[in-house]
């Protein structure tokens, strides 16, 4: 990994990000972090703490990042239906093939088991989030659907499909699986 030629902590953070990303939380450490980012460990606890301080600015700013992006797609276009395709669509090259085999950090993050409370607690609201913004979408145009359509219990499905798929990520499935289960998916907003 490059090393920063000086100082900007937000590719620190970038750096650290992506020796989590590959090493997990429990895997890595700081002597992984100063080989990325070129900072001594004194320089690195002066920045940004310990390594579950740094971890957490790692993820609050990945979770950020995500829910930005979540945010902007999900509230746009004519439909319901259409956002949400649009923002399932988008994570097929994120948990499929080689690419994918990363997965999404916070899931991996989640699925490793790790049990530092403010980490969970940052995990917790992500999910909290994600999951508030396709309820809030779906019930926003409410009137698209069925009579039956429950809103707040398509938006829990979503979630869960979209974190199984990331976890199985790791297994490198082939895009065309991905979209079949987003298609499958899909089939909830009819």
């Amino acid at each position: 990994m490059a090393r920063p030629r000086s100082f900007d902590p937000d590719e620190v953070l970038d750096l650290a990000r992506d020796v989590f990303w590959l090493k997990g939380f429990q895997g890595t450490s700081l002597d992984d972090i100063t080989a990325a980012t070129g900072l001594t460990k004194p320089s690195l606890y002066a920045a940004f703490g310990d390594k579950n301080a740094l971890f957490l600015k790692v993820l609050d700013r990945y979770h950020a990042y995500i829910v930005g992006k979540a945010e902007r797609i999900i509230n746009d276009g004519p439909s319901a239906r259409e956002a949400i395709r649009r923002w399932l669509t988008g994570f097929v090259s994120r948990c499929s093939g080689v690419k994918g085999s990363r997965g999404c950090l916070s899931v991996n993050t989640s699925v490793d088991g790790v049990t530092e409370q403010e980490v969970r607690k940052s995990i917790q609201a992500f999910n909290r989030k994600l999951e508030q913004l396709l309820r809030d979408r779906l019930r926003a145009d409410r009137a698209q659907f069925a009579d039956d359509f429950d809103p707040d219990a398509v938006a829990h499905t979503i979630m869960a499909i979209y974190q199984g798929l990331m976890v199985l990520a790791k297994d490198a499935p082939e895009a065309a699986r991905v979209r079949a289960t987003f298609d499958q998916a899909m089939k909830l907003l009819s």
